[in-house]
């Protein structure tokens, strides 16, 4: 998290840099394009002033001095000067070589020849890399036009000029960034140190310290109030958790001792009951342990929906294949066959013992609504990203709306009537699949009468 911080810390900088470099770039080239051409526009206008007696053949001296001139100042500022006569002819040039200027300048040239001042021809550059620049002017004697003078301004130097201040706002920009990453990491670790701190803290609570608290006090005043919030929701929860669990053993031990004692003392009451009363004696033992049976399961149910121990690969096979070794005596006594259906090797990731406990209830309850000669399938299948085990039976079978609600406490179907049992088996067995990030669903069977009892448990990935 603190890369992405410095990435974002980095990226507006740059973003604001880029809004500001850039154009301060075009405008220091605009600004120096435009100096250079008033510059040379303003030789160009001096030489034509002093070009009018050598156009006339009133002074040689004065047109040598003159060559000399050009000559000078096209080696100081790399721009090609052509003098004419009114003819076009040249009369004298800034270099040897102007071929390439005359091919620019002819057209200036003679329209300057004729009077018409031609000024600048350039068009306003808004770039980093300006184009030459051509001038003509016309060379007066008294009113008379004598000749032109025209010249090329080239922009070579100019633009090494603008080159080396846009390497110069590029540095500039390189040092004001690393500024900003220096400054920018002890600041993402001040925000960001208490954040790192709450969720190490919440990581130790998932994985059972449950004495661990974040306590921040540094970073941000919302990020310390959402500390202490952290801080209080846990203290709170964690009360509630001890509360829990101190209920379910309180319960277990004050309530199973009074009615294993009210058992022995009902049993005991036989020799005193006269023969008329020995059914009502017997039916008072019985409920007696059917609400032990009822504390049993209900402290099953506390304990599975508490659960907070670590998930380990279990394998589907072998548990699948222990199961039905336990249940096989049990279905052959009722001549019910339990097969499985071998898959493929799945490992599921779950809390060890909890995949038997819920086949217990799977298998259990088929076995109680089968018949002789009905047969009971156990199956299971990997998928990408879960292992499914299933158990389907060739019962009286349920309705979609009685799959839906034979997963509530106490909930006892139709074909239960003659089964005792409180109705929390399967309402354990859900509570145990969503303490290892899975589910549990009944469906009708697929084909013929029946259930298919479904539980659905995480695939087994070895941590990172």
């Amino acid at each position: 998290m603190q890369i992405r911080l410095l990435f974002t810390y980095l990226s507006l900088t740059a973003l604001i840099l880029l809004m500001l470099g850039i154009p301060l770039a075009l405008s220091y080239a605009l600004n120096e394009y435009h100096h250079m051409v008033t510059v040379r526009h303003q030789a160009v206008q001096d030489v034509a002033k002093d070009a009018g007696p050598v156009l006339s053949g009133e002074s040689g001296e004065s047109g040598e001095n003159l060559e000399d001139r050009v000559r000078l100042y096209d080696l100081q500022n790399d721009t090609a000067i052509v003098v004419v006569d009114r003819a076009g002819k040249v009369v004298l040039t800034s270099r040897d070589d102007v071929r390439h200027a005359r091919a620019t300048l002819d057209p200036l040239l003679g329209r300057a020849t004729k009077g018409e001042g031609t000024g600048m021809s350039h068009r306003m550059t808004h770039t980093l890399r300006p184009d030459p620049v051509a001038f003509a002017e016309p060379v007066y004697r008294g009113e008379t036009v004598v000749g032109a003078v025209g010249a090329v301004a080239y922009t070579a130097a100019l633009r090494k000029d603008v080159n080396d201040h846009v390497i110069i706002l590029v540095g500039v920009a390189a040092l004001a960034l690393t500024a900003v990453a220096l400054a920018g990491i002890p600041l993402s670790r001040w925000l960001l140190h208490p954040i790192e701190r709450l969720d190490r803290t919440a990581q130790a609570i998932a994985d059972g310290a449950y004495d661990v608290r974040a306590r921040c006090t540094s970073g941000p005043p919302e990020i310390r109030r959402l500390s202490r919030a952290f801080d209080g929701m846990a203290d709170r929860l964690v009360t509630l958790l001890n509360a829990q669990r101190s209920f379910v053993a309180d319960a277990s031990h004050q309530m199973r001792n009074p009615l294993t004692a009210l058992r022995l003392r009902v049993e005991a009451l036989e020799t005193a009951i006269r023969p008329e009363g020995e059914r009502q004696l017997e039916q008072a033992v019985a409920e007696a342990e059917r609400l032990s049976a009822i504390l049993d399961q209900m402290l099953r149910l506390a304990r599975a929906e508490g659960v907070d121990r670590p998930a380990e690969p279990v394998d589907v096979a072998a548990v699948v294949a222990g199961r039905l070794a336990a249940w096989g005596e049990v279905a052959a006594r009722k001549g019910v066959e339990l097969a499985a259906l071998e898959g493929d090797g799945a490992v599921c990731a779950a809390v060890p013992g909890h995949l038997e406990q819920i086949l217990d209830v799977f298998v259990d309850n088929a076995l109680h609504v089968s018949g002789k000669g009905d047969r009971v399938v156990v199956r299971y299948e990997a998928g990408e990203d879960a292992v499914r085990v299933h158990v389907v039976d060739q019962g009286p079978g349920m309705s979609p709306e009685e799959c839906r609600r034979a997963l509530d406490r106490f909930w006892r179907g139709s074909n239960s009537a003659a089964r005792d049992g409180s109705g929390l088996g399967l309402a354990i067995a859900h509570a145990l699949a969503e303490s290892n990030c899975g589910s549990l669903r009944l469906d009708p069977a697929a084909t013929g009468p029946g259930v298919d009892a479904q539980v659905i448990l995480p695939r087994w990935s070895r941590p990172a």
